[in-house]
């Protein structure tokens, strides 16, 4: 726990996913050790790309293809938003993962990673090996059951983050803040316990912290930030999520997190959940 403490005041953790190969994930995991990532954020929850409907109707398979002729049933739309082509033309098209460097050495193309992602899948046996590869503090992301919790702790991991992928991968699996309690109480103070997933106001993160989680990590809030204003938006959404976290505190009578408890949340049947007292 105090290695992720640690982790935690340096500047940057580094996410991977295991794609491409070990030998792609070994040159990556070196890169971020030469760069100064100070932990690795090993992701578990993605064996295979997730039924992504709403990029189904957008045609992303078929505009991100080669065929020609299975672009044009989706080209109007395109051609409708002209700035945007021209801007995405001027930046190259599609890209390439840049991190991900496969065995020709070159970057593996965006319309690979489906394909990559289906023969990479995560076992325990491959959090051994990243253990030895990389000396630093581990978080494994994507868990969800008490019994993953442990098991990630007893192969080596200074941390679980809670996380059901935005439910954008299995979407009938459980809500992150009714997983969390569980993984708390499993975890039992041994190894710091994150939480993602339906954070959407300042009140979504208090609750996560009075349940147990030291600290929640948030994807869409500032990348809605990135793509509407760039810095300044990223910069606004998280200033968001603080003042509305910081007037929830003070409805709760609560001057510092370290007030939060269990005792300020209740589950819908109105027994108390288990957490950090």
């Amino acid at each position: 726990m105090e290695k992720v403490k640690e982790a935690s005041s340096g500047p940057l953790w580094y996410q991977l996913y295991v794609v491409g190969g070990r030998a792609a994930a070994e040159a990556a995991i070196e890169r971020a050790r030469v760069a100064g990532f100070s932990a690795l954020v090993v992701t578990i929850d993605t064996p295979v790309a997730g039924l992504r409907e709403r990029d189904v109707r957008n045609g992303v398979k078929e505009l991100m293809g080669s065929s020609l002729l299975a672009k044009i049933p989706f080209l109007p739309n395109l051609l409708a938003h002209p700035g945007w082509l021209a801007a995405f033309l001027a930046d190259g098209g599609v890209p390439q993962l840049e991190n991900i460097v496969t065995a020709n050495g070159e970057a593996m193309p965006m319309t690979d990673v489906a394909a990559a992602l289906a023969r990479a899948v995560v076992t325990w046996e491959d959090l051994r090996w990243l253990r030895k590869a990389w000396r630093a503090p581990i978080i494994v992301k994507g868990v969800l059951t008490g019994d993953d919790a442990r098991q990630a702790i007893d192969e080596g991991a200074e941390g679980v983050v809670v996380s059901n992928h935005g439910g954008r991968q299995l979407d009938g699996v459980a809500a992150t803040l009714r997983a969390l309690p569980e993984i708390v109480a499993a975890v039992n103070g041994q190894a710091e316990v994150l939480m993602d997933g339906g954070v959407r106001r300042g009140s979504d993160i208090v609750k996560a912290i009075c349940i147990g989680a030291r600290a929640v990590l948030v994807g869409r809030a500032y990348a809605y930030g990135l793509g509407a204003a760039g810095q300044a938006g990223v910069r606004r959404a998280l200033e968001i999520l603080r003042t509305e976290m910081e007037r929830t505190m003070r409805l709760l009578g609560c001057a510092s997190v370290v007030e939060l408890n269990s005792s300020l949340v209740e589950v819908p049947d109105g027994r108390l959940v288990s957490g950090r007292e």
